[in-house]
């Protein structure tokens, strides 16, 4: 009786780690995709030909530099035209990221929210005098997520 009581306790407790393990991935429902155009109109930051609404970038950024709580949306687009999403939200220490590929139709099996939650958004200047913002200090440092937010000139 004991070695059956050890074994279904064992079973329990794996199965409760195994179907936790994966919560936080898909625990954010998915964006409904729009336009560029809508995209722009909405405030999201986007970047085709140029980038639009970069003052609500940069806001944001003086923003997690004084401690006030504020957010925003990045949307890029596939070269076939599919929203990826990237939601930023600063509580005033920590920032809770997502990463919203579900509405790639080439994804492959890849496609979904993900999520993390970071402390610092940065940047760094390449050889061609762009500046690359992306966000680190995350607690998942999850291979399927997108770290890179932006690229602007000086």
């Amino acid at each position: 009786m004991k070695k059956i009581s050890i074994l279904i306790l064992s079973f329990l407790i794996i199965t409760g780690i195994w179907g936790c393990s994966d919560n936080e991935v898909r625990s954010v429902p998915k964006s409904e995709p729009y336009t560029s155009e809508e995209a722009i109109r909405r405030g999201d930051i986007v970047s085709i030909e140029k980038i639009y609404n970069l003052d609500k970038f940069e806001q944001f950024i003086n923003n997690i530099s004084s401690k006030k709580a504020d957010q925003i949306r990045v949307t890029s687009y596939t070269d076939e035209g599919d929203p990826i999403f990237k939601d930023l939200k600063f509580d005033g220490s920590l920032i809770s990221y997502s990463y919203d590929t579900s509405n790639d139709e080439f994804g492959g099996s890849n496609t979904g929210v993900r999520t993390d939650t970071c402390s610092v958004v940065g940047s760094t200047e390449n050889t061609q005098g762009e500046i690359i913002y992306s966000i680190s200090g995350c607690t998942n440092i999850n291979p399927e997520i997108d770290y890179y937010l932006l690229r602007t000139t000086k």
